[in-house]
C-alpha cells in the first residue's frame, strides 16, 4: 500500500535524468522506487510506447510523477516545470484534463489494476485516455497513454451532419407528398362543413388528420436536425436507463418482458437521447406486432460485447413479416400499419449507421422478428 502523504511533492524527475538515473541507482529511497526496474520490463512497454511516440505519463502507485514524453507535454499544454514541482492531485486542481487522468488511475487501482480506457471532452478538444498497469520491481507502476481525437470527432461531426442533410434531400419529396394526403382529407372536410353548417361533426376527423401530420414532420426534423451532442457512455447502463420504462409498457400490453444485458466496462461514443429514440420506436413496433396476439407475448432485449463492438437484439415472438415485406423495409414511409408514418425504422437505421454501427431485421412469418444493431466500442 501507498504510505505518501497528501502534501508529499512528487519527484523532479524529466525525461533526461530517468535515464541518467536509472543506470547509477541499484537502492531505492522514497523518491526513487521505480527508477531501476528488471531489464525485460523497462524494455517491453517502456520500449513500445517510445518507438510509437505515444504521449505518455509513468507514475508509481501513489501517482507520484516518474517520466514523461515531450508529447504529453505538448497535448496537457503543460510546462516541464509543472509535472516536476507539483503532484497530480494538484495539477488536477485546475486543469481538468489532469483530474480526469487522476480520476481514470483510481479507477484502475479500484478495478485490482486493469486497465481502463476512457474519453475525456469539452468543447475544444476529445483526449482518450489509457491506463496500462504494470507491475515493476517492488510495486506497481502506470503508463498513462493519450490520443488527440478531436481532428477525428470534429471530422466525423461533418461527416454525420453530411449524412443528415442526404437523408433530409431524400425524403423531403416523400414528406411533401405525405402531407397532400392528410390536407386533402381536411380541406374536404372543411368545404363539407362550410355547406352543411355542422363543423362539429367533422371535428374529430380533422384534428385526427392535424395529429398525423405532426407526426410526420416531427420524425422528418428529427432527421434534419444537427445532433451532434455524443459522448462516451456505456451502452449497457443507457439500456438499464430503459428497463423500467420498457417494463412498464410491456406490462401494459401484457407482453412478458426480459432483459439481459452483459455487464461490462465498454463505452461508445452515442447521442443518448437519439439511441433511447431508436431502442423506444423499436419497442413500440413490436408492441404493436402482437395486436392479434392475445396470449403468449414476448419481448427479449439482449446486449453482449463481442470484440470490439457492441451487439443490442430486440426479439420478439409476434406475427413476423413475409419476405416481400422485408425487402421493403426501411423505404421511407413504407408501412404496412393503418396510422404509420413509415418512417420509424428508416429513422432508427439512420441513426445507428450515423454512429458507425449497423442495422439488420430479420423475421419469418408467425414465428416473429429480430432485430441486431452492432455499434462500435472506444478500442
Amino acid at each position: 500500500m501507498c504510505k505518501l502523504s497528501q502534501n508529499q511533492k512528487a519527484a523532479p524527475i524529466g525525461s533526461n535524468q530517468v535515464r541518467q538515473m536509472a543506470k547509477s541507482v541499484d537502492v531505492h529511497d522514497d523518491h526513487l522506487l521505480y527508477i531501476k526496474e528488471p531489464p525485460d520490463v523497462a524494455h517491453s512497454m517502456f520500449s513500445f510506447i517510445k518507438a510509437m511516440d505515444i504521449p505518455y505519463l509513468k507514475v508509481d502507485e501513489c501517482f507520484r510523477q516518474l517520466h514523461w514524453s515531450e508529447s504529453f507535454v505538448h497535448l496537457t499544454d503543460l510546462a516541464e516545470k509543472d509535472l516536476e514541482e507539483q503532484t497530480l492531485a494538484e495539477l488536477g486542481v485546475s486543469d481538468h484534463l489532469l483530474h480526469f487522468i487522476n480520476e481514470q488511475l483510481s479507477i484502475s487501482v479500484g478495478r485490482g489494476n486493469q486497465i481502463v480506457k476512457n474519453c475525456y471532452e469539452d468543447d475544444d478538444a476529445t483526449i482518450k485516455v489509457t491506463v496500462f498497469p504494470e507491475r515493476g520491481t517492488y510495486a506497481f507502476v502506470y503508463y498513462v497513454l493519450l490520443e488527440d481525437l478531436t481532428v477525428k470527432r470534429k471530422f466525423e461531426e461533418l461527416v454525420t451532419f453530411q449524412h443528415q442533410m442526404q437523408a433530409v434531400s431524400h425524403i423531403a419529396a416523400s414528406v411533401a407528398h405525405e402531407l397532400r394526403n392528410p390536407l386533402s382529407v381536411i380541406k374536404g372536410f372543411l368545404q363539407l362543413s362550410h355547406l352543411t353548417s355542422d363543423f362539429q361533426k367533422y371535428y374529430n376527423t380533422i384534428i385526427s388528420e392535424l395529429n398525423r401530420m405532426n407526426v410526420i414532420i416531427e420524425d422528418f426534423l428529427s432527421v434534419s436536425r444537427k445532433k451532434n451532442d455524443r459522448k462516451w457512455q456505456s451502452p449497457a447502463q443507457l439500456l438499464q436507463s430503459l428497463a423500467e420504462l420498457m417494463r412498464a409498457e410491456c406490462s401494459l400490453h401484457s407482453v412478458e418482458f426480459q432483459l439481459d444485458i452483459e455487464e461490462t466496462f465498454a463505452i461508445c461514443h452515442v447521442n443518448e437521447s437519439m439511441f433511447k429514440q431508436v431502442m423506444l420506436n423499436l419497442l413500440r413496433n413490436s408492441i404493436e406486432a402482437y395486436e392479434e396476439q392475445s396470449t403468449g407475448r414476448r419481448l427479449e432485449i439482449r446486449s453482449r460485447e463481442v470484440g470490439e463492438q457492441v451487439v443490442i437484439e430486440l426479439i420478439d415472438n409476434g406475427k413476423g413479416m413475409p419476405d416481400t415485406v422485408l425487402s421493403q423495409l426501411g423505404k421511407p414511409f413504407f408501412t404496412t400499419k393503418e396510422k404509420g408514418t413509415g418512417v420509424g425504422i428508416p429513422l432508427c437505421k439512420k441513426i445507428i449507421e450515423d454512429h458507425g454501427g449497423t442495422f439488420d431485421i430479420q423475421s419469418e412469418a408467425n414465428v416473429g422478428t429480430r432485430i441486431e444493431m452492432i455499434l462500435p466500442l472506444l478500442v
